[in-house]
């Protein structure tokens, strides 16, 4: 029964009236068949029945609890003259009627408004909120109270019960109908782009009847365009156990099986970077003693490899010369590697001169390194394996979102009375040393400052008139 059924007002009893609105009602649908592509955001509103997707992630839906639905629906069931199996093909047949132009959402829209009122219709009945068969009375009331032997009343007047073979067989048909017109209503959803629904109206009809095959491919289908793969390939499966050689489910049975197989070793292969994360960052805590936090500088977070069974870090060091804000980089400063093996690299009197120190200050005899205390403050344990996995493209936690961590950062920040540059007490030590240090936080990655020994901006660092 259409949208525009529900406004015949059925007030009137003549029968040339009722003929004529019926007309009138069929000469409107023809209309809209005939009609050319309607605006689908215009279509969106016009149905008192339907509803927004949530989040506005999913198409709109039927709204079964709408007014004008219960309406529709009381109508369709107060008609005597058909039975509910009858009362549901006729939905199922408006139904697909619709679908014949399901390039427009305005008509599969409405097909999926015809299939739900004969869904309705079947499920009120199967439940027992109207009879399932139409068992009429014995006799009428105003008969009853001791009057049933009445010879007044003939034999081929009394309607008989019927029996409950039939009552089941009816049932039976009412079923098999049902499972249709859930099947065409996940083919709707399909078309409208609403998988989940189409899953759930296929997953119906199979209760009904198992041996369906355009629901398991409908089901399946939906399911590839949810990147469900393992429950696609579960349909797929299920429905060639029904018709090994359905050509469209073996079809997609093979693109779901590789893609499955793709995603399940990406996920793999991200579970075993969480698990090493987690070991990582323990070794860096708890075993190494090395405090770790957010970056200061532009270069970012770069975390360390580690060599496990050398049991060693190594780090990207940051060398960063102040006075002339220019920078070196230690791609791999081992953890054991003294200060004093890489100043040697740095400033090897046989090298190249430094392009940026037009006095030559800056020689291997004449710089002294400092590096920063309380630069940051440490990031948890948590936390820590929380950037190690992200940074090795493994899962976030939703609690522990780089993005939160990001917005968070002043939570990390120190006041900048409470850090000091300290001169590094020996070139023998080795990152280790430094990283052991009670106040030394890790900003990021290992950074170190060069600066020319007694020198005027050396006295500036100290003083606290230069910091970054």
């Amino acid at each position: 029964m259409d949208f525009d059924d529900a406004k015949i007002i059925v007030e009137e009893e003549e029968e040339e009236e009722e003929e004529e609105e019926e007309g009138e009602m069929n000469d409107a649908d023809d209309a809209a068949a005939a009609a050319p592509a309607a605006d689908d955001e215009s279509w969106r509103n016009h149905p008192a029945f339907w509803e927004k997707g949530e989040d506005g992630n999913a198409e709109d839906w039927f709204d079964e609890n709408s007014d004008a639905f219960q309406a529709l629906k009381a109508l369709l069931q107060d008609d005597g003259d058909l039975t509910t199996k009858e009362k549901a093909e006729m939905q199922k047949q408006k139904g697909n009627g619709q679908l014949k132009y399901k390039m427009q959402k305005m008509y599969i829209r409405k097909a999926v408004e015809e299939y739900t009122l004969g869904i309705a219709v079947c499920a009120d009945a199967l439940n027992g909120v109207n009879s399932v068969v139409d068992v009429d009375d014995d006799v009428n009331d105003d008969v009853n109270d001791g009057s049933k032997n009445n010879d007044n009343v003939n034999d081929g007047e009394r309607k008989e019960e019927k029996t409950e073979e039939e009552k089941e067989e009816e049932r039976k048909e009412i079923r098999t109908v049902l499972s249709q017109l859930y099947n065409n209503r996940a083919f709707a959803a399909l078309n409208l782009g609403n998988n989940k629904r189409c899953v759930e109206d296929a997953e119906k009809c199979l209760e009904i009847d198992a041996t369906n095959i355009k629901a398991y491919f409908r089901a399946a289908t939906a399911c590839k365009n949810l990147f469900e793969y393992e429950r696609c390939l579960k349909f797929c499966k299920r429905g060639l156990e029904v018709e090994k050689d359905a050509p469209e489910l073996k079809s997609l049975k093979k693109i779901a099986k590789k893609r499955f197989e793709v995603e399940k070793a990406e996920n793999e292969k991200r579970l075993e970077i969480n698990r090493g994360s987690e070991v990582l960052a323990k070794t860096l805590t708890q075993t190494k003693k090395i405090k770790w936090g957010p970056p200061r500088l532009h270069t970012g977070q770069k975390l360390p490899e580690y060599d496990e069974q050398a049991n060693e870090f190594a780090f990207f060091t940051l060398i960063v010369y102040p006075e002339f804000d220019q920078t070196d980089v230690i791609q791999q400063f081992r953890e054991n590697d003294s200060f004093k093996a890489h100043l040697d690299v740095l400033f090897d009197p046989n090298g190249p001169p430094l392009p940026w120190d037009e006095k030559n200050e800056y020689d291997r005899s004449s710089v002294r390194l400092y590096y920063e205390t309380n630069a940051v403050k440490p990031y948890e344990e948590e936390a820590l394996a929380l950037k190690i996995a992200e940074y090795a493209g493994g899962d976030v936690k939703e609690t522990m979102m780089q993005s939160e961590l990001e917005l968070n950062l002043e939570a990390y920040r120190t006041d900048p009375r409470d850090r000091k540059f300290v001169a590094l007490k020996s070139e023998n030590w080795t990152l280790a040393d430094v990283m052991k240090e009670k106040e030394y936080v890790v900003s990021g990655h290992p950074t170190l400052f060069c600066v020319v020994k007694g020198s005027a901006f050396e006295k500036k660092v100290l003083n606290g008139q230069w910091t970054y």
